[in-house]
Order: structure tokens, then C-alpha cells, then sequence
């Protein structure tokens, strides 16, 4: 079996912003793009075994930059599930070190047929919102932050203020004050390691801001001033907005409390959001699931944000260059993942439909055709294998 691919004649979006590149080729040899462009301008390699995909969008892997994955089993099913979904490279903000080891057992082979793993462990206060290893006063916390560097952790999970889920807490209260994030922001800036923040309102918003932390999780109550900071800091913004959607508030009508705080946040975060898009601020995609298993299958909620962030002012472009380019970016892996360029790991779909048409057409699963991880055909079924069975090798030289 040949070590290249090519992708041929598929309308290719590169995750870059650039504009689409009809009639395009892609090269990949061992697990990585090689060449990218036009297929009259690409000689195809003698070798190479041809998935044609014309008449289709060929776009990178989506990446989910806050998920809940643990690295059980349980965990290792939302991966495969999720892949399927066309969603390569899944950041789970509470994978802890148990998440660091299937993270590991996925890039030896040991686990197959899973998107790629970024794991983030969590420092939390004393009865914070998120919970793990907790560490309370600014030595505490960096103790903390080095243990989970020790365990392998890509990032740091932490909290500047409550959350929806507690009855016994609201989104206004706060978790780790201003000194204590400055902490947690040095010592994990110190060994290379970005941080998501999981803040609502303030003045956790404002503290997280000036504290320096990487990513804004949720802001579902943010203001002005929160926006500036961010402007001004250059910070990404990972807005979750599916946590306040109609659709996810109404999966809640056992939890009241819950349901009456996301009801008053959801036009706040939205227009929070169209804020944020006007004034430029970064702006890269998490949806926060699972979720409700009722309600959201497994997957479906990365491009749902993608929908919820065109509803907010970004063009279909926009929404793919946030859901890939900027995430990997903000999880600071985007040397290897995000865009198709030479040089980066083939992560790519395959996709039924122009999702710069539509952005819904992504939502809906039959229109994910191929899924590729490092090169290699991770999911397509049985109808797609024979509409888009590889072809015969055939001599070196230009598409036809």
C-alpha cells in the first residue's frame, strides 16, 4: 500500500481564510500535507493511491476546544464518535492525568480510530466550580500547575467565577481572586503551557483578563470592559455559546435554577459575541460537550457553534477559520494542525455540500463523507467506499 494520498478535484477550503481553490489538489505522504493547490498546477506522484472528490468540499478536521473527556473508556467512545463527526483534534479541559495517558496510547497506536487528544488538567480553588486538584493561596497553585506539568498536561484548566450548574452557586461568584490567577498564569506560562479560564461575569472576567490567562472560556454575562481587555491583551475568546442556546436551556427542566440563569445570560452572550466579532477580538470555538445525551448526540454540538457563531455576525469563512485555524492556535498546536499546509498533518474531511453556502451542511452527519486523521481513511461508510473507492494508479503528470 502507497504511503501517498491525493485528494483530487475537490473544492478545497484550507482553513486559512484564503479563498477556496476549486478544482484543487492535495498531496499527502506519511501522515502529512505535502503539496496543496490548483490540480493543473500539482503533478500527482506515480504512487500515489487517488481519492477523487470531485464535486465536493474538501476542508480541515474541526477542532473542539472544550470538551469534557476523560480517559476511560467512556472517553475513548465520545473520541471515536466524534471523528466520525469530522472532528480530528477534540481539547478536553478535564482530562486530568488519566486523560495525558490515552492522549499518549492514541499517538503510539495503542488506541485507534480516536481524534487526536489535547489534554488540559485542572487547578481549582477550594469549592470552585471546576474540580481537581485543588490549591488555594499563590504558592499552592503554583505547586499545583508544576504537578500537572509533571503529568504530561498540554494545558491548564482553572476558574475566575461560578457556573449554571450548582444550585448552590450563580455565575457571579468568584473563584480564584486576581493574585491567585496571576500565579497560575506565570508558572504555567513558565513551563510553556497555555491556560483556559472558565469565567462568566466579573469580576472574575476582568481578573482572568488581567491576569493574563490564554482563553476566555464562556463569558455569558460579558460586558464592555471584559471586551476591551481582551481586545487590548490580544486574548482568544472561546465564547460557548450552545450552553445558552434554546435548544440546550430546555434540556434542562429538572434543573430550575440552571435553566432561569441561562435564560437571563442568553441574549447577553450573544451580543457579547457580535461585540467581540466587530471589534476583532480572537475568536476560536468550544461547545462544552457532551451534554444533555437526550438531547445532543456525540459530535453534534462543534458544529453547532459554528452555526450559533454565523447567527452572531461571522461569515461562513469566518466560522470554519474560528472551528480550525484559531482553536489549534489558541491551544498552541497549530504548527501542526488547523490548516491544510505543507508541512501540517493531514487531518481533512471530505464533505457533501459548501458549507460557505451553508454552514448547517456540516451539522448534518450523512454529509461527512471521508474523514481523515495523519493520512489515513478513518471513517467513510459503505456507500461513500464505493463512490469514492481509490482509484488506479496511473502515470505521473497533471489532473485530468
Amino acid at each position: 500500500m502507497s504511503d501517498c494520498k491525493v485528494v483530487l478535484h475537490g473544492t478545497l477550503i484550507d482553513g486559512t481564510g484564503a479563498d477556496p481553490v476549486a478544482d484543487s489538489v492535495l498531496v499527502i505522504r506519511e501522515g502529512c500535507v505535502e503539496h496543496v493547490g490548483r490540480a493543473v498546477d500539482v503533478s500527482v506522484p506515480r504512487d500515489a493511491e487517488i481519492i477523487d472528490a470531485a464535486g465536493k468540499t474538501v476542508m480541515p478536521g474541526m477542532i473542539e476546544g472544550h470538551a469534557h473527556v476523560g480517559g476511560d473508556y467512556a472517553g475513548q467512545q465520545v473520541l471515536r464518535l466524534s471523528l466520525q463527526r469530522g472532528i480530528t483534534t477534540v481539547a478536553t479541559v478535564s482530562g486530568n492525568p488519566p486523560g495525558c495517558q490515552l492522549r499518549d496510547a492514541i499517538e503510539a497506536g495503542q488506541v485507534r480510530g480516536c481524534s487526536r487528544l489535547v489534554v488540559g488538567s485542572i487547578v481549582t480553588p477550594t469549592h470552585g466550580h471546576v474540580k481537581f486538584r485543588t490549591a488555594d493561596g499563590p504558592w499552592e497553585v503554583r505547586k499545583a500547575v508544576r504537578e500537572m506539568v509533571a503529568a504530561g498536561s498540554d494545558f491548564i484548566k482553572t476558574a475566575a467565577s461560578g457556573g449554571f450548574w450548582g444550585e448552590d452557586e450563580v455565575c457571579a461568584v468568584r473563584n480564584y481572586t486576581y493574585e491567585e490567577l496571576e500565579a497560575l498564569a506565570d508558572e504555567a506560562h513558565a513551563w510553556g503551557l497555555p491556560v483556559a479560564v472558565h469565567v462568566h461575569t466579573q469580576p472574575g472576567l476582568n481578573n482572568a483578563i488581567r491576569a493574563g490567562l490564554d482563553m476566555i472560556h464562556h463569558g455569558a454575562f460579558i460586558d464592555d470592559e471584559a471586551l476591551e481587555g481582551l481586545k487590548e491583551r490580544d486574548l482568544y475568546y472561546v465564547p460557548t455559546l450552545r450552553v445558552t442556546c434554546q435548544k440546550n436551556i430546555d434540556a434542562w427542566p429538572d434543573r430550575p435554577w440552571m435553566k432561569a440563569e441561562m435564560e437571563q445570560a442568553s441574549p447577553i452572550h450573544r451580543a457579547g459575541v457580535r461585540k467581540a466579532h466587530k471589534m476583532g477580538i480572537k475568536l476560536a470555538v468550544g461547545s462544552d460537550y457532551p451534554g444533555s445525551a437526550h438531547v445532543w448526540k456525540i459530535g453534534d454540538a462543534t458544529p453547532w457553534e459554528l452555526m450559533e457563531l454565523v447567527q452572531c455576525g461571522l461569515s461562513p469563512m469566518e466560522a470554519i477559520v474560528a472551528g480550525t485555524r484559531n482553536t489549534a492556535e489558541a491551544l498552541q498546536i497549530l504548527e501542526q494542525v488547523g490548516t491544510l499546509e505543507p508541512g501540517k498533518r493531514a487531518d481533512l474531511i471530505v464533505l457533501e455540500g459548501n458549507p460557505l453556502d451553508d454552514i448547517g451542511v456540516l451539522y448534518q452527519q450523512e454529509n461527512i463523507l471521508i474523514v481523515l486523521k495523519d493520512g489515513v481513511v478513518e471513517s467513510t461508510d459503505e456507500e461513500h467506499k464505493r463512490h469514492y473507492k481509490v482509484r488506479e494508479q496511473q502515470p505521473e503528470g497533471r489532473p485530468q
